[in-house]
């Protein structure tokens, strides 16, 4: 069974779950003098030790049922049983503010073509910024003309249209009755339910599973009684052989394999068969200063500012990765605090001009359909908020844009003493 973690769960997994502790970083008594020390104090002493108390029984509960799926699944498809590549991959980023109750299994579907072939390049063509569409019939009709595992192979030539381009839909219909199938096959219990329902127990404790369906299935796993939730995201993937990239920096350019996820491109004439390209690993790279990635999501939370997605956010870090390529020690030299100041700013020019580009095509705008009057709102909080941040004696207000009202006056009077 192939089965990878990224570096986080790598690291728990080895350690017995113990990597994560209850104990703060900081100094839970050290003084809040300044926005340095507040900002500090906000990431390590009252947010990580959340996020890390509750991480290693989410983590074990969600190896357990994700092993278990991964199983079943194996034995309810053949198809499935010989092409798959599963990695457990929590968040990779970590850059996840809340408790980790939202965890990925991707779930890796091999095709079988010849990914290094001389003709592989026309294989993969681009129809708009992040999509693109896969013409695999010729390849796969050769091998169906073979002897050997045809009966296997069909299964994938059933998801192509008469053009031969790999259609999202059949693939996706294709991945969900896999997946429905192997739930049957989990034990079954009525105890005080109104109906059947599935579960596995873990460690004496049992939990109910069901799906969610959505653009891809996501198993939640409850315990009622104690209030337990983890939602397990069920991400279906392709994966291809990638392309020299234009827009990474020849330090780190890379090769190798890239993935295609079935997330549905709205409208124009590829719309069933286009596939989008997450680029993630060229894009873990140009990560720098998570802490302030985090602090803007926890600003962008508390200010209601929900049209923007984490991605949006973290476009921005992509380009100013970028911007700062000429200046190797920007992100170690200036101080927390000046970082997030600095890309406060950033945030608010982008809201300004109402368009934060792709990052692999400048010329789409990721928030080109948020209501103009949306994003002159959101910038006129930002405003605000830079105003704050430049005057060093208002930095204990500055804790009252991270933080939820209920948080704040608590934090206010507890620590503040304001």
């Amino acid at each position: 069974m192939k089965i990878f973690y990224s570096n986080e769960l790598q690291e728990l997994r080895a350690s017995g779950a113990r990597v994560h502790t209850s104990k703060p970083q900081g100094n839970p008594k050290r003084p809040v003098r300044d926005l340095n020390s507040l900002l500090r104090d906000i990431y390590e002493v009252r947010d990580k030790p959340l996020r890390d108390r509750n991480f290693p029984k989410h983590f074990k509960v969600f190896q357990a049922v994700s092993l278990k799926l991964n199983d079943l699944m194996k034995k309810v498809d053949p198809y499935y049983e010989r092409y798959s590549l599963v990695r457990f991959e929590g968040r990779k980023d970590r850059l996840r503010i809340n408790k980790p109750d939202d965890l990925d299994v991707e779930i890796v579907i091999g095709l079988p073509v010849d990914l290094h072939d001389p003709a592989h390049d026309d294989v993969i063509e681009d129809v708009a910024p992040g999509f693109v569409k896969l013409n695999i019939g010729g390849q796969l009709q050769n091998l169906l003309d073979r002897e050997g595992e045809w009966r296997v192979i069909q299964t994938a030539h059933r998801w192509l249209d008469k053009d031969n381009y790999l259609l999202r839909t059949l693939f996706m219909d294709w991945y969900k009755s896999v997946v429905d199938k192997a739930m049957d096959l989990f034990d079954v219990t009525e105890d005080n339910l109104p109906f059947a329902m599935n579960v596995i127990t873990v460690e004496g404790d049992t939990y109910i599973l069901r799906l969610a369906d959505g653009q891809s299935y996501t198993l939640i796993v409850e315990d009622p009684q104690s209030g337990f939730r983890l939602d397990v995201d069920l991400i279906p993937a392709l994966e291809l052989l990638d392309k020299d990239s234009t827009r990474m920096p020849s330090k780190r350019r890379k090769k190798g394999n890239f993935l295609v996820v079935p997330k549905p491109k709205k409208g124009g004439p590829d719309e069933a068969a286009a596939w989008r390209r997450p680029l993630q690993l060229q894009e873990w790279d140009l990560l720098y200063m998570n802490q302030a990635i985090r602090l803007i999501k926890k600003l962008r939370d508390s200010q209601g500012m929900d049209k923007i997605q984490s991605y949006y956010i973290k476009t921005i870090f992509y380009h100013e990765s970028i911007e700062q390529e000429h200046d190797s020690d920007f992100w170690s030299r200036n101080a927390p605090a000046t970082l997030f100041i600095h890309m406060v700013k950033r945030f608010h020019q982008y809201l300004e001009t109402k368009n934060i580009p792709y990052f692999w095509n400048t010329d789409y705008n990721l928030i080109g359909n948020i209501d103009e009057t949306i994003l002159d709102g959101y910038a006129k909080k930002l405003k605000r908020f830079i105003k704050i941040l430049e005057d060093p004696s208002e930095y204990k207000i500055v804790a009252k844009y991270l933080m939820s009202e209920s948080q704040f006056k608590e934090y206010k009077k507890n620590f503040l003493k304001i």
